[in-house]
């Protein structure tokens, strides 16, 4: 039989450790355009805790998932062409190897080929009309509507879409998302506000991640230390069994 006050203890450290794991992609891609923060969720620690040292049914402090902040990032100014930043709600398409991917990463650029491609993965950006393509060399202005001039001729509209529940989208990293299934439903954005120049930076502040680190630094030390006291407390009970006998 296990020790619930330890076993929690244990598992406490394991979804400390999660969170660190999470921090510290956040730091790593803060100056990722498009990405998104994230963190885990986690059942409280000091309520699984008092309800064991109560005997209450065993519980203890687990991951329940993960979850991406859509909190949109800072516009930052590049005076590229071909970088596009949304000041709406919603995402780019882009056609990614698992499928459609939403992201919010606006840096395009052109291939040889002519196809508009992300800067991060080369994925094809989409149309209305499916994959874009302009003729290297030409003039491509984006209207705010998304509407796609190749020397001052309209040519496409630039797919922006909407999920209807926010919870439907699964990371495929902290800047593209996919569908987490085929029953989420995806809505078109008829009136996004496009600006092209410009690109959303991360929405991760570096100072509160910091922050967070020293905060779960001190929450990994105490912990460490629930565990190591039940443990020398197990260890001497055991021991005055062994001497009472």
């Amino acid at each position: 039989m296990t020790d619930r006050i330890l076993d929690i203890g244990g598992a406490g450290l394991e979804s400390t450790d999660a969170k660190v794991r999470k921090l510290m992609d956040n730091m790593v891609n803060s100056e990722v355009p498009g990405y998104k923060k994230s963190d885990v969720v986690i059942t409280s620690f000091p309520a699984a805790l008092e309800s064991a040292q109560k005997k209450i049914a065993p519980s203890k402090p687990v991951v329940d998932g993960s979850f991406y902040s859509t909190m949109q990032g800072a516009l930052v100014k590049t005076n590229k062409s071909l970088d596009l930043a949304l000041g709406s709600e919603g995402y780019f398409v882009v056609s990614g190897a698992w499928g459609e991917g939403y992201t919010r990463d606006g840096r395009f650029h052109v291939d040889k080929d002519g196809r508009l491609l992300s800067v991060a993965g080369n994925f094809p950006v989409m149309g209305q009309s499916g994959a874009i393509m302009v003729n290297p060399g030409s003039l491509v202005e984006f209207t705010q509507d998304g509407d796609l001039q190749v020397d001052g001729e309209i040519v496409d509209r630039i797919r922006v879409v909407k999920p209807e529940n926010q919870e439907g989208l699964e990371a495929v990293n902290g800047a593209f998302f996919k569908k987490m299934n085929e029953s989420v439903v995806l809505l078109e954005e008829d009136n996004p506000r496009v600006i092209q120049g410009y690109v959303e930076a991360s929405n991760v502040n570096i100072i509160d991640q910091m922050m967070d680190m020293i905060y779960l630094e001190r929450t990994y030390n105490v912990n460490a230390k629930i565990v190591s006291n039940r443990d020398q407390s197990l260890a001497r009970a055991i021991e005055l069994g062994k001497t009472s006998q």
